[in-house]
């Protein structure tokens, strides 16, 4: 069989050349589309569940939606550790999955337990959103700063969020610096003496409002009251206008206080090169190519630079810049490896098997791209790491038969049958050798949880790698 196999290589030498231009561009193809990350992207073994209500107080959330849900989530065997984060208007529930469990299978029970909840819920609440957690790949942060009001600043934060969200491969885009309209109730306490009022009992009027309670949270300084994330009327007017009730009393609150729409103080607080801006931080999705991805990034705030020319837009934090690098240096590595393995053969074997042999090294990582871009994986530190574990072992099988055949040649045997059997004789011998290697390295595929996940591309790739150098070695080298 195997002699049929290599004697077809032999007598089809345009199928040969035809077959290798293909893979060339294949590899070319895959090259310029695989995406390239410092480390592979990994899929945790988790659920989490999001869920908002504007204004609502974390107090109010848990009672009226998380207690539920993970008393419900207790009940799905495949869970193991919940751990539950809620703050004013939203909550974030993750839950730890079993190792072995299909994780399709509890996201779909997961999505039915938040079916049995939502008809529990206020009409005018979204429904939680459930999801496996994705292991999040910084891309790059950008600073938004300018001689101009905070409102404008945080509106061109906000239309830069949502070009870079039209991004095919971008996956979380973010503002950080963010502030929400707060209403500004600011008490008059001589007006409020004069109807003979306690500011207690004006408060406490407010607070009945229907448009602010529950979806309102009232935060009180002073003489001060601020409502964050008002459902109400959004004209300061219409506040104003507000009948309230105190005892037998009906009055507006213009009447008592003064009103205003202000932004909210940050809850995070950004500055680059000491002045204080708005960013925008973005991350990629799996698929996505940092490089790549960047450069049209910069492209787009070119766009945007010219459009508002009182803004800079500034980056300062661009993972690509990581990433060429430390895959440069790798790509060194490997390519200082290559010249040694090939000094090393020009030294101990004859000069042109030397040769023949080294161009099948360059063929096999080709074959590699190929197969990592089909298998839908990335072109990283752990996949090069496998690529130079292999390097020195891709020229064993080449080197093995290539010094078979050339010992039939030297014997007198005719060059055709002397390429035939010389390969032939060591095929056994190569492939048990190249099996026993990869059986070496496919048990770390076995590991379970987040470290196995991270490290599965090793021996996948030195797998590739191993075969494709036998396929070389038996087909094109004869």
């Amino acid at each position: 069989m195997i002699r049929k196999f290599i004697q077809f290589s032999i007598e089809k030498p345009l199928l040969n050349h035809m077959l290798l231009l293909f893979i060339f561009m294949l590899s070319i193809f895959a090259y310029i589309n695989i995406p390239k990350e410092i480390f592979p992207p990994t899929q945790m073994d988790k659920v989490s569940i999001t869920g908002s209500y504007a204004g609502t107080s974390a107090d109010i959330l848990d009672k009226m939606v998380v207690q539920t849900i993970e008393e419900d989530l207790q009940n799905i065997n495949e869970l193991e550790e919940i751990k539950t984060s809620i703050k004013n208007g939203s909550f974030r529930i993750v839950a730890d999955i079993k190792t072995g469990s299909q994780n399709l299978t509890v996201l779909t029970d997961v999505k039915d337990v938040i079916a049995g909840v939502i008809k529990d819920l206020p009409s005018d609440m979204g429904e939680p959103l459930a999801k496996i957690i994705t292991h999040d790949f910084p891309l790059t942060l950008i600073a938004l700063s300018g001689d101009v009001d905070k409102k404008v600043l945080l509106m061109r934060a906000n239309e830069l969020k949502s070009e870079l969200s039209k991004f095919k491969d971008l996956s979380n885009v973010s503002v950080r610096g963010d502030s929400d309209e707060e209403l500004d109730i600011r008490l008059n306490n001589e007006k409020i003496k004069a109807y003979g009022l306690q500011p207690s009992l004006v408060v406490n009027a407010i607070k009945n409002i229907s448009s602010i309670f529950p979806v309102g949270t009232i935060k009180q300084k002073s003489h001060h009251l601020y409502i964050s994330t008002y459902n109400g009327e959004k004209t300061k007017e219409e506040v104003a206008n507000t009948i309230i009730s105190i005892g037998d009393l009906k009055l507006r609150i213009g009447d008592i206080a003064d009103v205003d729409f202000k932004l909210s103080d940050e809850t995070e607080l950004s500055h680059y090169n000491g002045v204080r801006n708005i960013s925008v931080n973005v991350n990629k999705s799996k698929d996505g190519n940092a490089i790549s991805l960047v450069h049209e990034i910069r492209l787009l705030l070119k766009e945007l630079t010219l459009k508002h020319p009182k803004l800079t837009y500034s980056i300062y934090t661009d993972t690509s810049i990581w990433i060429k690098n430390r895959l440069n240096t790798v790509f060194a590595n490997i390519a200082f490896g290559l010249m040694l393995v090939f000094l090393a053969m020009l030294i101990f074997i004859n000069h042109g098997i030397a040769f023949v042999v080294a161009l099948g090294i360059p063929l096999s990582f080709m074959i590699g791209l190929i197969a990592t871009e089909m298998m839908g994986d990335s072109m990283n530190m752990l996949s090069l790491l496998g690529a130079l574990i292999a390097l020195g072992m891709l020229v064993d099988e080449a080197i093995v038969v290539a010094e078979n055949i050339y010992r039939h040649l030297e014997e007198g045997m005719e060059r055709k049958e002397a390429v035939i059997t010389g390969a032939a004789e060591m095929f056994p011998a190569v492939l048990t050798a190249t099996l026993t290697t990869v059986f070496a390295f496919l048990p770390m595929l076995l590991m379970t949880g987040e470290m196995g996940m991270f490290i599965k591309i090793i021996p996948i790739m030195i797998t590739v790698l191993l075969l494709s150098s036998l396929f070389e070695a038996f087909y094109f080298l004869p």
